[in-house]
């Protein structure tokens, strides 16, 4: 380990010491660049680590793309111009590790940016089950100190402006907690490992890759919005994919998982939550797999059943051991939470 005094990072969480562009590369997580420049990533103990502004020259934001997101990467209009995660964000993240930060402390911070506060909140406030948040400080005591370091990001995604006609970000973010919260309705019922945190914000942000589209092409989402809605079409948003030779909404999604700090975890169930299953496999199901059975149920809840890919669903169920009379019940059940405000 390097001296302290030619370190050029030391982590103050666990007091880790950067001495080289390699030290940073290895062990290290969630790069993202915020909106003043300054470079962000999580050290190895998992704490928020910062690089100023013009001292990362070595950076290369596609290093830990699949070759086919690297391509995208570097083949899209505007992919690199997409918008950064404030600072704000990367500061409250960081007050977050400390568990003697106080909410007044928290507070001081939201109000720098009282719009993204507000909606910290409405992202919060659809995982509450009937409970109202009100504060930011309520809104962390209850999702928890962790989880919400990944609330937050969402609320930031969730906060950007689009300059689509047809393609609505209010309807898409409304879509997207509804799988979250099926997500979230599938873990329980099923018994599976994953928290409900874990769930609920990877089916959220499973579709991003569309937001990436709305905001890179937005033409090209509104000429998919405008399919969807054709009586003659309809369809899925994959299928109108597949019929304009376009972009896969996985792959964009995991170029702006990688560009916002998404988890790992999340960053699969972007990426592969449209994969058909190996029904004979004797592993426990993935996230991803959760995702993609939510994801497909969704439009199941949503009385849209027709952009539902009947195959990929009917291989879920049967990987999960989901019959189609259970899968009816289940339905009927998750029905109401089309109705969270």
């Amino acid at each position: 380990m390097a001296d302290e005094g030619t370190a050029l990072k030391i982590c103050k969480n666990c007091g880790r010491q950067y001495s080289s562009p390699q030290d940073f590369l290895t062990d290290t997580s969630r790069w993202r660049i915020c909106d003043e420049g300054h470079l962000w990533f999580n050290c190895s103990c998992l704490s928020t680590c910062m690089i100023m502004k013009g001292r990362y020259t070595w950076y290369n934001p596609t290093a830990r793309l699949s070759p086919e997101a690297q391509s995208v990467f570097n083949r899209v209009p505007h992919i690199k111009d997409l918008p950064h995660i404030s600072t704000f964000v990367m500061e409250v993240q960081t007050l977050l590790e400390n568990e003697n930060t106080s909410s007044q402390q928290l507070a001081l911070v939201a109000k720098r940016d009282p719009l993204l506060a507000s909606q910290i909140l409405k992202v919060a406030n659809q995982q509450a089950h009937g409970t109202r948040i009100e504060s930011l400080a309520h809104a962390i005591s209850y999702v928890g100190l962790q989880p919400f370091k990944d609330f937050i990001l969402l609320a930031a995604i969730s906060s950007f402006k689009l300059q689509t006609e047809r393609f609505q970000s209010e309807k898409f973010w409304e879509h997207s907690f509804l799988i979250g919260r099926c997500a979230e309705y599938l873990n329980q019922n099923l018994k599976l490992p994953f928290t409900s945190d874990q769930v609920y914000i990877a089916g959220s942000a499973c579709n991003i890759g569309k937001l990436v589209m709305a905001i890179c092409m937005p033409e090209l989402a509104d000429r998919y919005v405008k399919d969807m809605e054709n009586l003659k079409i309809l369809g899925s948003w994959s299928q109108a994919e597949h019929r304009h030779g376009s972009y896969q909404h996985t792959v964009l999604g995991e170029v702006g998982a990688m560009f916002w700090g998404l988890p790992e975890s999340v960053s699969d169930a972007i990426a592969l939550h449209h994969q058909m299953p190996h029904n004979l496999s004797k592993d426990p199901p993935a996230l991803y797999e959760l995702i993609g059975l939510a994801n497909q149920m969704s439009h199941w809840v949503s009385l849209q059943p027709h952009q539902m890919d009947q195959k990929q669903f009917s291989a879920l169920c049967t990987r999960f051991g989901i019959t189609p009379k259970q899968a009816e019940t289940m339905v009927d059940a998750m029905l109401p939470l089309r109705f969270v405000a």
